[in-house]
């Protein structure tokens, strides 16, 4: 009985030791400091670092989420509300890296609009299932976010919707950067650099390698076909030109100087001007140096 009394009288005073030091932690007032009652990182929700300024979902009208940055909009159904964080964690990750790379998007917010289906994608787009995502303005326009969470690249791990909000993001800082002056191949491939998307343009274009072997077309032929974007192997074939003109283009040159060519359109300059002041020669002069591609390129293994 009395060891147990002594075991007692042990714990009681460890007791008293412990909240004697935490009082030490309180300021005068009396109130605990604020690094006292810090929630640990591990244990703040994903949304927290969002910064929202609205989250909200109507079982009729569907839900936005956005901050000051970017509106991400969705369909009214339950997988979507489900997957919403999961965009929006997507979107503004794109959203980030593209600010921190380009520059901004856009002089305000940007709106991302997800379709409910593929008919309403191409209503909205004008656009069939194999285009992913059209730009208007400060708006961009997606096929249904589930299905671009369920594609991916074999190669860089990303899924499609992960490509799809930096591609597009991107062109968007590109449009911004350049006044609206870049050229189309170059915006679409410097935009795919950002993304990571080479190797899912080189698979595309594989499918159309018999029709398309010997496929040269001029450059403003070339700007024309990805404007247009109507006839899916006639734009994957160009987008695959375009990227690799971009990548002979980063063999001669480094992806900043690339940037302050576009900067230098933004500021006024035209395209021989910028081109001979950045790369020090005309814009048909560079495009001649920069057009030896494999129109078409074998597939290495199958989307």
């Amino acid at each position: 009985m009395n060891q147990l009394r002594k075991i007692t009288i042990l714990v009681l005073a460890i007791i008293m030791i412990i909240g004697t030091g935490c009082d030490k932690e309180s300021d005068k007032s009396g109130k605990k400091s604020e690094e006292s009652f810090r929630v640990p990182d591990s244990l703040i929700t994903p949304k927290d670092r969002f910064q929202l300024v609205l989250d909200e979902y109507h079982p009729i009208k569907g839900g936005v989420i956005a901050n000051k940055d970017i509106s991400l909009h969705y369909p009214a159904s339950q997988i979507y509300d489900f997957i919403s964080g999961k965009m929006f964690s997507i979107a503004f990750d794109s959203y980030n890296l593209i600010e921190e790379k380009i520059g901004r998007p856009a002089q305000g917010k940007i709106v991302c609009i997800g379709a409910k289906d593929m008919d309403e994608h191409k209503f909205l787009t004008r656009k069939e299932w194999w285009y992913y995502g059209v730009v208007r303005g400060d708006t961009i326009y997606f096929e249904p976010y589930q299905i671009m969470l369920k594609r991916g690249d074999r190669v860089s791990g990303q899924t499609i919707a992960q490509i799809a909000f930096i591609q597009k993001i991107a062109q968007m800082a590109l449009r911004e950067k350049s006044g609206d002056k870049i050229p189309r191949w170059l915006r679409e491939s410097t935009a795919s650099y950002f993304a990571r998307e080479g190797a899912v343009l080189k698979e595309q274009a594989a499918q159309f390698r018999e029709d398309y072997i010997d496929f040269k077309p001029t450059v403003d032929e070339l700007n024309s076909y990805l404007e247009i974007a109507q006839e899916m192997a006639l734009t994957r074939v160009s987008f695959y030109i375009a990227y690799q003109m971009f990548e002979n283009l980063l063999d001669l040159f480094s992806i900043e100087e690339i940037l302050i060519f576009t900067e230098k359109l933004g500021e006024g300059s035209s395209l021989d001007e910028g081109a001979i002041e950045v790369f020090g020669i005309d814009y048909k002069t560079l495009i001649k140096k920069i057009s030896d591609y494999q129109a078409v390129p074998e597939a290495s293994w199958k989307m």
